[in-house]
């Protein structure tokens, strides 16, 4: 299919209106535009809502069918928007959060908008997902600073429906106070840094003040990475006052480690917060050895562990990115090894109808029938491709027992 290419053309009225309200909507002014300059609540509001708002920034915007809209929003920061390529339609930015005409196909698969089974695993009342034992999900908000086109909680985040309500969040406090078992707490939504420093120091204080019995409690955050000046003082100072013991941080490409993102980052490590790196493989934005090599090795450079490398979920409108098994396989195999240790994530499918995270590994060690019947023996492979038969791991050998 040919893609419509929006003509750019000189600034009209209803351009300069735009421009008035706050948004940057020429390549000079966006060059021109320093994130630190002001508040990152300005900056929320600066966001991007609609493609054709980037006609004068970038060149050959998709013009993509309105009904695109009916499905998903679109929500961009100037921040991120100067990390695109200005010419190249192929960006690994441009590609993860400009609206697509394939997000108009319907394949016969990746067509659900509860994929993961969330809703099923929800307490009534809340916006809690309880799946394991001892953890839980608490989504906190239907909001973020950039909407990913892949984002696999889509029937919530962006949507009036998906709300999270006052009500619920208490109702959610009070269901982890009430459960003695739940030792970790993990916030995200949607993404829990869209709220004040005042109501998250709310909401933190209330768990630690009522569930003691949680014994780690994290948060996951793209903004993070998408709008780098919320991470402020007083933020940390809220997030260190309550003992969030890790934030999880979303990052698919190098390009989106910038100087001003190590310097946030630090600022939560000053902290004392771990922090983790999730990255979702990614058809033509990430599913590259050398690129993963380098995503990884930099982020551990800059104190931030990988976690989890997701297989890209199901979910409507985003079947153009889902990188095959065999391939998620090869770029295991690629960083093993070859990179350091720490720096070499779990990949993982999240199953479908709440299945939970699956780990995805290659077969270094098998353990194999001897010929002759008498037991295994196992044979080992490295990163290089090279063999060891270790018959010695395969038997199962008792002490002798001392007589007296």
């Amino acid at each position: 299919m040919l893609q419509k290419v929006v003509e750019i053309k000189a600034p009209s009225t209803a351009t300069l209106s735009a421009s008035a309200s706050g948004k940057l909507l020429t390549r000079p002014e966006l060059d021109a535009y320093d994130p630190r300059a002001e508040s990152w609540q300005k900056q929320f509001a600066r966001r991007y809502t609609h493609h054709s708002e980037l006609n004068g920034v970038l060149d050959g915007v998709e013009n993509v069918d309105e009904t695109v809209y009916s499905k998903f929003a679109v929500a961009l920061t100037p921040y991120m928007a100067q990390l695109m390529d200005k010419s190249d339609p192929a960006c690994p930015i441009r590609l993860q959060y400009l609206p697509s005409h394939h997000e108009q196909t319907v394949p016969g698969f990746a067509t659900m908008l509860d994929q993961l089974g969330e809703e099923g695993d929800t307490i009534p009342g809340t916006s809690i997902v309880h799946r394991y034992p001892r953890r839980v999900l608490f989504l906190v908000s239907n909001t973020c600073a950039t909407l990913c086109r892949f984002c696999t909680r889509k029937r919530m985040v962006s949507q009036p429906a998906g709300s999270v309500h006052k009500d619920e969040i208490e109702a959610s406090i009070d269901y982890i106070a009430g459960n003695p078992l739940i030792q970790d707490v993990l916030l995200s939504g949607g993404d829990p840094l869209t709220f004040t420093d005042e109501r998250l120091d709310y909401i933190l204080g209330e768990l630690r003040r009522r569930a003691p019995h949680v014994r780690f409690l994290r948060m996951g955050s793209r903004m993070v990475v998408q709008l780098p000046t919320r991470i402020t003082p007083e933020l940390c100072a809220v997030l260190e006052k309550h003992r969030v013991q890790m934030v999880n941080i979303h990052i698919n490409h190098p390009k989106e480690i910038t100087p001003l993102l190590r310097e946030r980052v630090k600022m939560i490590q000053k902290a004392g917060i771990m922090m983790g790196l999730q990255t979702v493989c990614l058809k033509g934005v990430n599913d590259d050895v050398e690129v993963m090599r380098e995503l990884f090795m930099q982020s551990i450079e800059m104190g931030v562990r990988p976690y989890y490398v997701y297989s890209t979920d199901m979910v409507e409108g985003a079947h153009h990115f889902i990188v095959p098994h065999h391939r998620m396989i090869e770029l295991y195999e690629g960083l093993r090894g070859w990179i350091s240790g720490p720096a070499v994530p779990t990949f993982i499918v999240d199953g479908l109808g709440g299945l939970g995270k699956l780990p995805i590994i290659p077969s270094y060690v098998k353990e194999e029938v001897l010929d002759d019947g008498t037991g295994t023996t196992i044979k080992c492979r490295n990163y290089a491709g090279k063999t060891v038969e270790m018959p010695g791991l395969g038997q199962n050998y008792s002490l002798p027992t001392r007589s007296n």
